[in-house]
């Protein structure tokens, strides 16, 4: 799995080095991530954090599909309770979205609503897990136990309105969090930015 993320990575950049662009844009983005974890037999509550980037579009000449690579940071992890014991896993990542994006032509020129979707590659900057109750509580480093990177899939929906951008997202990670153990990255975002 790894070398196909790899290879659709490669040929992003291909694309974006041989393909003329109609046009470029820039944007500046920010939201709200509702994080889980996937594939587990553990029963985790999200864990809401936040996530902020950039990313710059280019358009394909006479289609509307566009390539837009990013980089964002982003807050994931979750929370597990056990009686008056709760704990967050807190992991903070870079991650790299490159997606494909195709705009829907209205004849309003101040909306274009789209749809999306891509790879990602996400790397591990912090990784906490905070206990609160119990005889354990406090924060703690649990950076030995989390995996460097986080290789996944972005798909989302979202609208152009004049210079503004918002939109919800799901990344779905396709690699296990630990080193050892189940569990992948699911984040549901909402985002909203500025268009330059």
């Amino acid at each position: 799995m790894k070398k196909l993320l790899l290879s659709v990575f490669l040929l992003s950049g291909l694309v974006l080095m041989t393909t003329p662009a109609a046009h470029a844009q820039f944007s500046i983005k920010g939201g709200v991530n509702l994080a889980n974890f996937n594939d587990t037999d553990a029963s985790f509550d999200s864990r809401t954090g936040l996530m902020a980037g950039a990313t710059y579009s280019f358009g394909i000449p006479m289609s509307p599909i566009s390539i837009e690579p990013g980089v964002f940071y982003a807050q994931k992890g979750a929370k597990i309770s056990e009686g008056s014991v709760e704990t967050t896993t807190k992991l903070d990542y870079i991650e790299i979205p490159v997606i494909a994006k195709f705009d829907f032509i209205l004849d309003n020129p101040m909306l274009t609503p789209h749809v999306y979707f891509g790879p990602y590659a996400g790397f591990n900057i912090n990784a906490e897990q905070e206990i609160s109750g119990g005889d354990s509580a406090g924060t703690f480093d649990i950076e030995d136990e989390v995996k460097g990177t986080d290789f996944g899939v972005v798909v989302g929906a979202g609208a152009d309105i004049t210079k503004f951008n918002v939109g919800i997202r799901y990344s779905a990670g396709l690699t296990n969090t630990f080193e050892d153990g189940d569990g992948k990255n699911g984040v549901l975002s909402l985002v909203a930015g500025v268009n330059f």
